[in-house]
């Protein structure tokens, strides 16, 4: 992950910007693999015979089906069907979406979000100092994200990440103001192919809006989702980056 000298003021071009990015070749063929990714998404592949998800707690990362042929190999990602509830297809995309940080409790932890290459792109540095500890990104309220989920059984999220875990927060609910939550770990970039993590809608947890756990009965309504957030947090105390591309709605 790219190691500004003045880390959060300084704003890199590309999410993988910075004094130890790739090549510009490299970065080009990586981001034509997000690009697929997101393009499979919404597109029905009819055979995934040999595609197999692996499970790690609530969220699956779909593995890519490989087929290989002497020294070289081609890979294609499981299928996908639903559609695009979230994406980033110009600067002006990004522009609604808000930055919350600790500093609204005392913290001191700090983060930008800009757009580049198809994707929002957060990062900045958390720290847990002053009895901070998160960083986060709100999106705009927009009820037609319920429309576009509804009867969705999963969520996939193309994204490229940094190691770290981050959390995704939905606002939904008949009052629109009831919050779930779901982890989840996005590939790396070095990863020969990105895959999307799909998080099944009955791994999202209610929660209050200080992100504790809530004592109810009820089960996330995807039809009732109107804002999408994400956070970092959990002690990982250091410099993050996430390139976050698209969330699909899975039927």
């Amino acid at each position: 992950m790219p190691s500004p000298s003045a880390w959060p003021n300084a704003k890199p071009t590309s999410p993988w910007a910075g004094p130890d990015a790739a090549p510009a070749a490299t970065i080009d063929m990586r981001v034509a693999r997000i690009a697929l990714v997101s393009a499979v998404s919404v597109v029905m592949v009819t055979s995934c015979a040999s595609g197999s998800p692996t499970v790690d707690g609530s969220a699956t990362t779909v593995e890519p089906t490989t087929t290989s042929s002497s020294s070289t190999s081609s890979s294609i990602v499981a299928p996908i069907t639903g559609d695009i509830i979230v994406s980033f297809p110009d600067p002006a995309s990004v522009a609604a979406w808000n930055n919350v940080d600790d500093s609204v409790m005392g913290g001191v932890s700090a983060s930008t979000t800009e757009w580049s290459d198809g994707a929002l792109v957060f990062s900045g540095r958390l720290s847990t100092d002053n009895n901070g500890g998160f960083a986060s990104i709100l999106g705009p309220v927009d009820r037609t994200i319920g429309e576009r989920s509804a009867g969705a059984t999963s969520l996939a999220i193309n994204a490229v990440g940094d190691g770290r875990t981050y959390l995704l927060q939905l606002r939904a609910g008949t009052s629109g103001n009831d919050r779930w939550i779901s982890r989840f770990t996005p590939q790396l970039l070095g990863d020969e192919l990105l895959s999307p993590v799909v998080l099944p809608i009955s791994s999202f947890e209610p929660v209050d809006r200080f992100l504790r756990p809530t004592n109810t009965s009820q089960t996330l309504d995807p039809a009732t989702i109107i804002q999408i957030g994400v956070y970092v947090l959990d002690g990982q105390v250091g410099e993050f980056q996430l390139a976050l591309r698209s969330i699909s709605a899975v039927r």
